[in-house]
């Protein structure tokens, strides 16, 4: 009888083995990804932010953690907590170093664990790394920020005045290029300026004309556009040198004059 409990309690335990590597085949926990920047320079006194974001398939729930330690310049040994939080609290390290200048800047729920360092000195030269915990997204890598602490002097010329160098001068091009985009378009619209008419006509088509006046409009050398002023009446004289006063007579006429009345 004895025997036989032992056989059943023995084939309970790796049935119960066995259903747990089932689940932990089918449910692994999941691996979360933090980002860190590779490396950062500060000028000694400042303060600097040592930003940390992560990536996780969860839900960032109360149980998420951050957890940020600090290996100093040129030591191989363990790095050391200097910054904890947890339960959306903020809690300080076990590093007298770090002791009252560390505070959180970071929003769990945009998935940002930055934190800032107040008055930075030359020990603190080093790598910081940041390890996120949010349950039961637990597996993954830290990841490291390598501290450079410098004079004023040895900061990297990638400054902020570059910077805003670099956007003044992306605006001056963009407008420049709008003022020569419109000067071409200006350029190739049609013009619309009204030529009038300059024709001289005979004696013989002004006396045809004088007898047709309400067709004068109509057999008119040239228009004017829709947009141009209305044209006046046309009148018409001829000069008379003889000083005759016989209508019978033939007397040499001059070339017709006419003179184009437009109304404003």
């Amino acid at each position: 009888m004895e025997i036989r409990v032992r056989i059943i309690t023995h084939n309970h335990v790796l049935l119960c083995v066995f259903v747990v590597f089932i689940i932990a085949g089918l449910f692994p926990a999941a691996a979360i990804d933090v980002y860190t920047p590779a490396e950062i320079f500060v000028e000694n006194g400042t303060s600097a932010t040592l930003t940390c974001s992560f990536k996780s398939k969860e839900v960032v729930s109360s149980s998420a953690s951050v957890t940020w330690s600090f290996l100093p310049e040129g030591d191989t040994g363990t790095s050391t907590s200097i910054f904890y939080f947890t339960g959306g609290k903020p809690f300080t390290g076990s590093l007298p170093q770090f002791k009252s200048r560390v505070e959180w800047v970071g929003d769990m729920n945009k998935k940002d664990a930055s934190i800032r360092v107040m008055h930075m000195q030359f020990k603190d030269n080093g790598t910081f790394s940041c390890d996120v915990k949010n349950p039961p997204d637990i597996t993954g890598q830290p990841s490291v920020t390598k501290v450079r602490v410098v004079i004023k002097e040895s900061l990297p010329h990638t400054s902020t005045a570059v910077i805003v160098g670099g956007v003044i001068g992306a605006v001056i091009g963009i407008i420049i290029i709008s003022v020569v985009t419109y000067l071409i378009i200006r350029r190739h619209e049609p013009s619309h300026e009204y030529e009038g008419c300059t024709s001289v006509e005979s004696g013989s088509s002004l006396n045809s004309r004088v007898g047709k006046k309400e067709s004068s409009t109509e057999n008119s050398c040239c228009s004017s556009p829709s947009t141009a002023p209305v044209q006046g009446p046309v009148i018409y004289a001829q000069l008379d040198h003889s000083g005759s006063k016989n209508s019978s007579s033939f007397h040499k006429m001059e070339p017709v004059v006419y003179a184009d009345i437009r109304k404003n």
